[in-house]
């Protein structure tokens, strides 16, 4: 047995098809089932997805995709030897395929983290060659590292994270961080090029566009839990 399961839309799917040919039965059977038992029901719209495939004279016809979840609802009831080494055969692909699944996601991961931290370098030598010599020629004593803190304050409460969560965070959002810490990084520079003198002024005026950024793109209304 192969191709019992595949990607789609990043995630494993097989077909009531490969279901009806390996567990040897009646197509139209097995969409009565779906129909039957799970079609209106809200909380299975996620398992069983209503699609066509074109028979052998061209035309479309129905069947369903289905998720993990959705294949061990409709075959539970399926009972034999043969049905459970086919049940087997389909629960290592489904493994197959979300290991393949995990590995693309923590590639595409240690990339955006490896950006990000590419973005925070950039930003904090917008700090160290623009903010620095400003507070220093203004009689700053504060400790360099107080000033990349400031900022990096500024970016987390703008994306309404918590600084220690940010290994946990999901790829979109860490994409978001990057964007902002480009922010950072052109405002500083760019706001110390128009002739800004005055450090606390460059930190008030880039805070204000991380905020109208993080507005702008709603970024918490997106990924904060309601």
């Amino acid at each position: 047995m192969k191709d019992l399961v595949f990607l789609k839309d990043k995630q494993a799917l097989t077909t009531s098809l490969k279901v009806t040919e390996y567990f040897e039965k009646r197509h139209d059977n097995v969409i009565q089932t779906i129909e039957r038992e799970y079609g209106d029901l809200l909380e299975f719209k996620e398992m069983f997805l209503k699609a066509t495939y074109p028979d052998s004279y061209g035309r479309q016809q129905p069947m369903y995709l289905m998720n993990r979840d959705g294949f061990f609802m409709l075959v539970t009831g399926f009972t034999g030897k043969k049905a459970n080494q086919v049940k087997l055969a389909f629960i290592k692909e489904f493994n197959a395929m979300e290991e393949l699944l995990l590995n693309r996601r923590n590639e595409e991961w240690r990339q955006i983290r490896q950006a990000g931290k590419r973005g925070n370098q950039k930003m904090c030598d917008a700090i160290h060659d623009c903010i620095i010599p400003l507070a220093r020629a203004a009689g700053s004593k504060t400790p360099e590292k107080m000033f990349y803190m400031n900022y990096q304050r500024a970016i987390n409460k703008a994306a309404g994270i918590d600084p220690k969560s940010r290994d946990e965070l999901p790829i979109t959002l860490l994409y978001e961080i990057e964007k902002m810490q480009s922010i950072v990084d052109v405002s500083i520079r760019g706001l110390a090029a128009q002739g800004e003198e005055d450090y606390k002024q460059i930190y008030r005026g880039t805070k204000q566009t991380l905020e109208n950024y993080s507005r702008l793109s709603l970024i918490t209304e997106r990924f904060l839990p309601a």
